[in-house]
């Protein structure tokens, strides 16, 4: 089967870029800001609101792990006149959307956790599937620059929708209202518009058995290069949710701001300004030369260091610093990092399950962060969880090294 060959426009990169911002945005603000504010009110203690957001987060991000792979394998097999992403990118909105609203009425831990387990169903659904879209419709020509959106709607759509929640501090269930909607309103276009320039892909019967589905889930680990992007991109995303998911906490317990709702509010806006500047430019060179692995790794190292500076320099002005370190590192690494992946999938036709497999590199490092991350706080202290900031963006740089396929 031929490779798209025709770069797409901004009728297709519009919607797109929205539908992840609000994906993204809904799913990331609600954790650093919304879930551990409720997980205070709910639990009463200290030790108890990071105990809750652990398990919250980690039974999420499980969760998450499934859903990506069993919504890319049936989405390469779906049979749908807008393509065969398409109803399983709205459909993930709309179940995420209803989460959210409905995590706002959650009065206990045992309702947070399964409400924000709701909301990881459609998360996992939705972000899977619009990621596969990529290598269904974009030439590989035009792929980091593509990408490059995927990493802005990455930082700007939890800034627009952090905003929102900081606007609407202290009415927790207002606040989760208020992010649903967005959820929904920024996913409009592409529902409205989306149409795979590829339908001839979903051309094959959606029934599988299961050995066969079990034997393609680790098919792709046998190719090395795979292996290595797989390894690279898990490095890289924990080191990311080791400096994010107890970042709320650290600016309240370890910097001791008043506000951490408009500290967060702050570090996003300075992180997702620098995320957007860093992208597309990265992209494009990345494009105009082919050269992936480089940037790769120096990004990968500058997202590392800026671990150090929260680790040392327990003030705003330094986490500052530290979030565009953060924000310049993961705007290259984000586009150029998922333009290398899609030119190490093993198989055209199984996309959708290769990516969903990619996909357990981003979640499941959320996993093991919320886990890790709590005994370590609890046990060491804040320093060393950002000091594992930077070893685990070392590894992750050193595992991209290998790749032989991509330049």
């Amino acid at each position: 089967m031929s490779e798209p060959t025709v770069d797409v426009g901004r009728q297709w990169l519009t919607p797109w870029t929205l539908v992840m911002m609000g994906t993204f945005g809904a799913y990331y603000a609600v954790a650093q800001i919304v879930l551990p504010e409720q997980a205070e009110q709910v639990t009463g203690s200290d030790s108890a609101k990071v105990a809750l957001t652990a398990w919250a987060t980690g039974l999420a991000a499980a969760i998450t792990v499934v859903v990506a792979i069993a919504v890319g394998v049936w989405s390469d097999r779906t049979l749908h006149a807008r393509g065969r992403r398409y109803p399983w990118i709205v459909g993930g909105v709309v179940v995420m959307a209803i989460g959210v609203t409905a995590q706002g009425w959650a009065e206990s831990p045992l309702a947070v956790v399964l409400c924000w387990s709701v909301v990881a169903v459609g998360y996992a659904s939705a972000g899977s599937a619009v990621l596969a879209v990529v290598p269904d419709d974009v030439p590989v020509t035009q792929r980091a620059y593509v990408s490059a959106f995927y990493g802005i709607a990455l930082s700007v759509g939890p800034l627009v929708v952090i905003a929102l929640a900081v606007a609407f501090s202290g009415h927790v269930r207002l606040q989760y209202a208020v992010v649903g909607g967005a959820c929904l309103l920024l996913a409009v276009p592409f529902a409205a518009t989306a149409r795979s320039v590829a339908p001839r892909l979903a051309a094959r019967p959606p029934r599988l058995p299961l050995r066969e589905v079990l034997g393609g889930l680790v098919a792709p680990l046998r190719h090395a290069d795979f292996t290595w992007a797989w390894l690279g991109r898990f490095g890289i995303q924990l080191s990311n949710a080791l400096a994010q998911v107890y970042l709320y906490f650290y600016l309240k317990d370890e910097v001791e701001v008043s506000d951490p709702d408009t500290a967060v509010l702050v570090l996003t806006v300075l992180y997702a300004v620098s995320a957007a500047a860093a992208a597309v430019p990265a992209g494009r060179w990345s494009d105009r030369t082919m050269r992936r692995k480089r940037m790769v790794v120096i990004s990968s190292v500058l997202q590392g260091a800026a671990g150090l500076v929260l680790a040392f320099v327990p003030v705003m002005p330094a986490a500052a610093v530290g979030a565009v370190m953060l924000g310049v590192g993961y705007g290259v690494y984000a586009s150029v990092d998922q333009a290398l992946v899609t030119q190490v999938l093993p198989s055209a036709e199984d996309r959708g399950k290769d990516l969903g497999i990619i996909g357990v590199a981003n979640v499941l490092p959320y996993v093991l962060a919320a886990a890790l991350g709590g005994v370590v706080i609890n046990v060491w202290g804040y320093p060393t969880l950002y000091v594992l900031v930077l070893v685990t963006a070392v590894l992750a740089a050193a595992a991209v090294r290998p790749i032989r396929g991509v330049r």
